[in-house]
């Protein structure tokens, strides 16, 4: 898919692309705010911790359909996001005319919910919630203990169940002892939060394929010289980015 684009274009889409961001964080915020004021919902339908076993991406999909909108009015393809600047009034119609229909208002809190549960795990570990217990369900203990401890409202997942049922069937001290860890530890530093932009940008090229064919200097160039994300200070920037870049993919997988 990257040939497709020159480095100019994959300038615009990175700016494009932290603009929606932040204009969709700000909305997601604006609901998710007020935690008393979601009691009434997770006591009418439950935990949201089964909405972990989505791929985030299909969460996000099914959030925007029940908001009335579709996926492509909101976050437009990265070829028409790679032609032009997207401007503030363009940002904000985006979120116009969201409404949630009174039977599924519930169920997208909980959504919303999750999605900041999926946000967190990225910051903490460079991997969505979805990521991890797909680690788990292949016999990871430590990816269901990261998951854990990111929300522990991932116990309702039925990947967690199933351990959890697993290690009371066989006694598993050990299992336990270490799930009592996960739950009452404190969360582990995140990443610095300075780089924040450069991880979902890697995060969003990499799924899209857009970078595969930058050599890394050109990549590098994208970020310190035209996006500014990456300082100059040190003596090798580029060096620093790269390293950067290979933790951030090492850490999901990639």
């Amino acid at each position: 898919m990257s040939g497709r684009y020159t480095k100019e274009q994959v300038i615009q889409l990175c700016r494009n692309l932290l603009s929606a961001s932040d204009e969709y964080q700000s909305k997601v915020d604006q609901f998710g705010s007020v935690k008393a004021g979601v009691l009434p919902w997770i006591e009418q339908v439950g935990s949201w911790g089964w909405l972990y076993n989505k791929p985030a991406n299909q969460l996000l999909s099914e959030m925007v359909a029940l908001s009335g909108k579709q996926l492509d009015s909101l976050l437009p393809s990265p070829e028409v996001m790679s032609q032009e600047p997207l401007h503030d009034q363009t940002l904000a119609s985006m979120y116009e005319g969201v409404e949630v229909a009174e039977d599924n208002e519930a169920l997208f809190m909980l959504m919303i919910i999750a999605w900041q549960g999926h946000s967190r795990a990225m910051d903490m570990f460079n991997q969505s919630m979805d990521e991890l217990l797909s680690q788990a369900a292949a016999g990871s203990d430590e990816a269901l203990f990261k998951a854990v401890l990111v929300d522990p409202a991932v116990m309702a997942s039925p990947v967690v169940q199933g351990r959890i049922a697993t290690g009371a069937l066989m006694d598993d001290k050990g299992f336990f002892l270490a799930l009592s860890k996960a739950l009452t530890k404190a969360k582990p530093r995140r990443p610095a939060e300075k780089y924040d932009p450069i991880r979902y940008l890697v995060g969003v090229l990499d799924e899209t394929g857009v970078l595969d064919n930058f050599a890394w200097d050109d990549i590098c160039e994208i970020f310190v010289e035209h996006l500014g994300l990456y300082s100059h200070d040190s003596e090798d920037p580029y060096s620093g980015l790269k390293k950067l870049i290979k933790s951030i993919r090492a850490q999901s997988g990639k």
